[in-house]
């Protein structure tokens, strides 16, 4: 039996640097508890580029999960 990614794998792909810059938004993305919460949020203050990113992420984790089944 294999190990599953969770949303703590997906919050570790948006999260900005530097740190010390990002506080505010690392924070908001720290205090997502579902995948949905992530989405609406990169949706609505993320970028083109982070929207993107977080889609891939998605995708890889559920293949990733997927392989461990």
């Amino acid at each position: 039996m294999g190990m599953y990614l969770t949303i703590g794998y997906l919050q570790s792909k948006m999260i900005r640097m530097p740190l010390n810059l990002n506080v505010d938004w690392n924070k908001e993305i720290n205090d997502c508890n579902k995948v949905q919460e992530l989405i609406d949020y990169i949706k609505d203050n993320g970028t083109n580029d982070e929207n993107w990113r977080l889609l891939h992420a998605i995708k890889e984790r559920e293949e990733i999960n997927k392989d461990n089944n």
